[in-house]
């Protein structure tokens, strides 16, 4: 599954996790896709500044191995040389997946690393781990662990974000439910309360959403969705609720992807 799913729509919107379960290939694959979105929005953080934003994605596999490489626009640089300039994120993925006999148990773990074009001093790392079941209602379960954070705080090693999911079909369509819960690494410096307004509250962060319908063309698959992401940490001293130190607010995001 691509990060955009996971980050939205299964947790493992997302992405995510990231192909638990699947079968895995005799011989060595290649596949992509390309898709524009109304918005970028990741773990419930507006990230395109309500620009559209196109996103896709390259990955090779063999056994259940696989590695990838996802791209997006973002948000503005905020480095000065670049002022003007849009971030390019690109992830680089490498992943282990499978299934535990006939049981419907897959798992998946692996380790991304975040990059971001034009703002090189928010590069990190996260490993995750994710375990599913593939049932009528198929719930998964993913945990991702910052490995490497930036100095800045904003990423910081020992961050953990939980999302538990729910998947399944229902005339045709794809639905996807995911309740994400957050732990923040505690830094009274990098991530103060200053007049009472706590950026990193830990507890349940987000609600995801989401629709989608494949659309056989061919070789090529045509996948129209909707995704909301609704807000559920508690409140600061302002009425504002924070992901990530970043105000944030119930989003809705459409799409369509072409995978190839």
């Amino acid at each position: 599954m691509k990060r955009k799913i996971r980050a939205s729509m299964l947790a493992g919107m997302l992405a995510l996790g990231l192909g638990a379960g699947t079968a895995m290939a005799d011989e060595p694959s290649i596949g992509g896709d390309i898709g524009v979105y109304s918005q970028y929005v990741w773990r419930g953080v507006a990230s395109s500044s309500s620009k559209a934003a196109v996103q896709g994605d390259l990955s090779v596999s063999y056994g259940g191995f696989s590695a990838g490489m996802w791209f997006s626009n973002a948000y503005p640089s905020p480095e000065p040389q670049f002022a003007g300039k849009d971030v390019v994120e690109f992830d680089w993925t490498l992943d282990y997946s499978g299934s535990i006999g006939d049981s419907g148990i897959g798992y998946s773990i692996g380790g991304i690393y975040y990059t971001y074009l034009y703002d090189a001093h928010s590069n990190f790392v996260e490993t995750y781990l994710g375990l599913s079941y593939d049932a009528v209602v198929s719930p998964s379960v993913t945990v991702y662990y910052t490995a490497k954070g930036t100095q800045s705080g904003f990423y910081k090693t020992g961050d953990v974000w939980v999302d538990v999911g729910l998947a399944t079909q229902l005339a045709g369509f794809d639905l996807s439910a995911t309740g994400s819960f957050v732990n923040w690494k505690q830094d009274r410096i990098k991530r103060p309360v200053v007049a009472g307004v706590d950026t990193y509250k830990n507890g349940f962060a987000l609600v995801a959403l989401g629709v989608s319908k494949d659309l056989s063309l061919g070789d090529v698959t045509i996948t129209p969705s909707l995704m909301v992401t609704i807000p559920t940490i508690s409140r600061s001293a302002d009425g504002q609720r924070y992901i990530y130190g970043t105000p944030v607010k119930t989003e809705f995001i459409g799409g369509v992807n072409v995978a190839y």
